[in-house]
């Protein structure tokens, strides 16, 4: 359920942002919408489907200092985004129950600050997580390149493959011989682990190159 439910809140970027920031208060159709860049009636359709999933509390405001009528909160879960740029980071979190009583010390102002400073690291480290998967696509596509480019035959390709993306040469045997049953396991992952080695790529660019750190000899 709680997959479905994240899928459903993720399929759309404004959808998620609405989420999000109804989870941190609650707001007004015209701060949505502001917020969102997008027009009420867009917000409203974002709401709907919020309110569907079991999202959305919406509240009537009934007081002479405030000229809005309605506002919108969380119900239930509260969805949490911490995304940046390409990538998708959402905290889906229960709503804590109004029975429990606020801390007689507690700090108000330290507590909203700290909260605010918080989000705005998880935000920076969101971004520099974001570059490090960037990099590690960039690595996995080199050895997928180089792997291609050798002078290896389907199967030392395969045995290849498998030893270079597991986390380390061991459970790269492992998984060989338990879940691909490769016959005569060890000679054939010697040879094809040697091959690749001491092989050079079309380029002339020594295989090792290639070769993952914790994979050493």
């Amino acid at each position: 359920m709680t997959h479905d439910l994240l899928s459903e809140v993720i399929s759309s970027r404004t959808r998620l942002k609405v989420a999000d920031l109804i989870s941190t208060r609650p707001r007004s159709l015209g701060e949505l919408a502001v917020a969102t860049g997008i027009s009420i009636q867009g917000v409203l359709k974002h709401l709907k489907r919020l309110e569907e999933l079991g999202l959305v509390e919406e509240k009537s405001v009934r007081s002479p200092s405030f000229t809005v009528r309605k506002i919108y909160g969380a119900k239930g879960i509260r969805v949490g985004d911490f995304s940046a740029g390409n990538l998708t980071l959402v905290k889906l979190s229960e709503k804590p129950s109004r029975t429990e009583k606020p801390d007689g010390n507690l700090d108000l102002d330290y507590l909203a600050e700290e909260a605010i400073l918080r989000r705005r690291r998880i935000r920076d480290q969101t971004r520099r997580l974001g570059r490090m998967i960037d990099d590690l696509v960039d690595d996995e596509s080199r050895i997928k390149v180089a792997l291609e480019a050798m002078d290896l035959n389907d199967t030392e390709r395969l045995i290849i493959q498998v030893l270079f993306t597991e986390e380390s040469l061991e459970e790269g045997k492992r998984v060989l011989l338990e879940h691909f049953g490769l016959q005569d396991g060890k000679k054939s992952i010697e040879k094809a682990l040697d091959k690749a080695r001491k092989g050079k790529d079309r380029k002339g660019i020594k295989s090792r190159q290639f070769m993952p750190s914790h994979h050493g000899e």
